[in-house]
This record gives structure tokens, sequence and C-alpha cells, in this order.
């Protein structure tokens, strides 16, 4: 699935220095195919959101310590979920045109729980809004 390319200079130029290297002699380059990635990406994403969701399930229904809940960082858990979101749509898309039926699966998984994991960070933040210290 990960493909290594390894490019070199072809010939000495005036610009080598010590031993006849180059700077930009061997750069290896990491490539990963664009349909996987994207799926995978959105599914890490999602088992994070999932710990820092689950997290403050936990704070707030059991310890009720809101002051230990992910209040601070609300902004930009909602703009990673939305990239996350973003991430699984993509990789949907792109597997959708194959006919890879296991991979297109994980991305229609993938999809669907970061929508519901949206919905319920959503749920959440307004149910716990009267709760949250705001410092203007």
């Amino acid at each position: 699935m990960v493909s290594i390319k390894v490019t070199k200079q072809p010939g000495l130029t005036p610009s080598m220095g010590w031993g006849g290297m180059s700077w930009k002699d061997p750069f290896v380059t990491i490539t990963f195919p664009s349909k996987v990635i994207f799926t995978s990406a959105s599914f890490l994403l999602l088992l994070v959101h999932m710990g820092i969701f689950g997290g403050d399930l936990y704070h707030f229904t059991v310890t009720q310590k809101f002051d230990l809940m992910s209040f601070h960082g609300t902004t930009v858990l909602l703009v990673s979920h939305v990239m996350s979101f973003y991430w699984a749509l993509l990789g949907t898309f792109y597997t959708l045109q194959t006919n890879d039926k296991v991979l297109g699966g994980f991305a229609l998984t993938s999809l669907a729980m970061n929508f519901a994991l949206f919905v319920g960070r959503f749920c959440l933040d307004y149910l716990t809004i009267e709760y949250r210290e705001e410092l203007y």
C-alpha cells in the first residue's frame, strides 16, 4: 500500500560539494494512495474525538466535575470534527469510484460515525452551556 520513491540527480554538476554529493542527491518520498489516506486520517481523528467525548460524558454524568470538561477547546474540537467529517467524505467519494466493497464499507462507516459523533458533541455542548465558565 505504501510506495517509496528514491530520486537521484544524474551526473556530476559544479554545485556538488565534498565527495560528489549534492544536497539534492537522494530524496526519499513516501506516497500513500489517495483512496486510503483520507479514510484512515478521518478514522484516526474519530478515535481521538471519541476519547475526548467519552471523557466529557463521564465528567458530565458521573463525576459532575464540570471544570474537567473540554470547554476551553470547544472551537478547536468543532473545527477538528468538521475537518474529520470532510476527510471521511473525501475518502468515501474516492472509494466509491472504485469497486472495492470492503474499503467502501469502511469509508461509509467512518463517515456515518463522524457525523454521529459531531451531532453528539454539538448536543453535549448545548446541554452543558450553562455550566461553562465564560471569561470576557
